[in-house]
């Protein structure tokens, strides 16, 4: 049975994450971020919430529920367009029903045309979302990867061709739908198994935009992952230090070939569809010949 914590939330719900562009040569930008909960019920063993909240790994709820629908109204009553992520210190589906989170935030910004809220998920949660009649104003962003690596390191989630029948669902019910390729990895057979997933996808539905991603992580990781009793065999792929932020990444020969695997595969279905990278390094950009341009949600989405 899954557990959790329930307490008074005092810090902002919402906050600013300035930190993103803080690393010069790292492709990324500042962004918003809610914390309608915090952690997550999966055990996926590279995950940066072990190191993020220090080894406490069950989701803490937040009872002050209209501390944080207050502060959500005063955010979206903003000048601009912002765009929210509720998919960055917690996957967004995976306890709702448990908590409305979709209930609370969907209607909210559907109804209005300026800002954007953007969910992420391994869940296959997504009965509540179906509900709604959505616009622009909503990404839903589904993490997958090989099935392979979810068998070794994505523990307690769904099978990822089960993560792609959920993601056609949301698409055919009109949101704007990103499959996130990431944490990329050079498992034994990697190239015919991410080409298999991606045909998988594209038998079942055509997303707005692909982001890809590969192991990255800061150096305290693997000990937290260690001190919560997960695997660390997933660090011991050959990675080498990023001077840009002093993250370990998969070797960049390494990375430029799942990248331009994955590319490859995808511009077979869909030789239009947007390809962005995840936190990865100026230089990868320049040599997959992707532009440079900020946070991989930032695309303009056109059904």
């Amino acid at each position: 049975m899954m557990k959790f914590q329930v307490r008074e939330r005092k810090s902002p719900f919402i906050h600013l994450n300035d930190r993103a562009n803080t690393h010069k040569g790292i492709v990324c930008e500042p962004f918003y971020v809610l914390s309608y909960y915090i952690g997550c019920p999966f055990a996926c063993s590279y995950c940066y919430l072990q190191a993020t909240f220090r080894g406490q790994v069950e989701p803490i709820i937040y009872r002050n529920r209209d501390k944080l629908l207050a502060e959500l109204d005063a955010w979206l009553s903003q000048p601009g367009n912002l765009r929210l992520n509720a998919g960055e210190l917690e996957d967004s589906l995976a306890l709702d029903g448990k908590i409305p989170i979709v209930d609370d935030l969907v209607p909210r910004f559907i109804s209005q045309n300026r800002h954007t809220l953007i969910l992420v998920t391994k869940s296959t949660n997504v009965a509540n979302l179906l509900k709604y009649r959505p616009n622009d104003r909503v990404i839903v962003a589904f993490s997958v990867n090989s099935v392979s690596a979810w068998r070794l390191f994505e523990k307690q989630t769904p099978h990822p061709f089960q993560r792609l029948e959920a993601a056609a669902k949301v698409s055919e019910a009109g949101y704007i739908t990103v499959l996130r390729l990431d944490p990329m990895l050079p498992i034994k057979n990697w190239e015919r198994e991410y080409q298999e997933l991606i045909d998988r996808a594209y038998s079942l539905f055509r997303c707005h935009q692909w982001t890809l991603g590969s192991l990255r992580f800061f150096p305290s990781l693997p000990m937290w992952t260690a001190k919560v009793g997960r695997s660390t065999q997933v660090y011991n792929f050959g990675v080498e230090i990023s001077p840009e932020d002093n993250r370990r990444r998969l070797k960049t020969p390494v990375r430029f070939a799942l990248y331009q695997h994955a590319i490859r595969c995808i511009k077979r279905h869909d030789p239009k569809v947007t390809i962005r990278l995840c936190k990865e390094t100026e230089k990868m950009h320049h040599m997959l010949g992707l532009p440079c341009s900020g946070c991989c949600y930032n695309a303009n989405f056109n059904h």
